[in-house]
């Protein structure tokens, strides 16, 4: 691919992977992508190639992580992820291949799950007012400088909990790859 988007070209806040992703969402060139949110039953999933671990093959312990699925014109898929070791524009495969651990390592309750849904959904209903980084001694991350999703509600946990299936679809690993086949 000749001129893959690059990380510094976008707004990026470290911690607030929702809200990097919905500002790309907004942008001409991605409003006909998909957003994947990775999740598990359980509190956490480990994902490697992760700029906050030690190592690429050290895994990080997210509760959630938003990225976007790009179809370029070419007809293949791309990870847009802001956080990972990978370029930013990714292949998909090798993205889910290179930062998912075997299945088979991970109790049931932490194997992620794959909540996809348009850019132009995502936009339109996800809200966030930030309050789940705010603890009663302050900012648990450093916020945006851009306003919040929302002012005065969230519902980011709806998009989050792999059990409510309001907004989108929920995949398994290999219902996704299949479906990006």
């Amino acid at each position: 691919m000749n001129n893959p988007p690059r990380r510094e070209q976008y707004l990026y806040q470290p911690k607030y992977c929702e809200e990097n992703i919905w500002q790309l969402c907004n942008r001409p060139q991605f409003q006909e992508s998909e957003v994947v949110v990775l999740a598990s039953v359980g509190d956490f999933f480990p994902l490697l190639c992760q700029r906050a671990a030690e190592a690429p093959d050290v895994p990080v312990f997210w509760d959630y992580h938003v990225v976007l699925l790009w179809r370029h014109g070419d007809g293949e898929h791309y990870i847009l992820d802001f956080d990972t070791t990978l370029p930013f524009c990714t292949p998909a495969e090798t993205y889910f291949s290179r930062s998912l651990l075997d299945e088979n390592l991970l109790r049931h309750e932490y194997i992620p799950r794959f909540r996809l849904l348009s850019a132009i959904d995502y936009v339109a209903t996800l809200k966030s007012d930030r309050s789940h980084m705010r603890s009663e001694a302050g900012w648990l991350a450093e916020p945006p400088e851009w306003p919040p999703i929302c002012s005065n509600e969230t519902n980011l946990s709806k998009f989050t909990d792999m059990n409510d299936d309001e907004f989108g679809q929920i995949l398994t690993r290999s219902q996704l790859i299949t479906r990006l086949i």
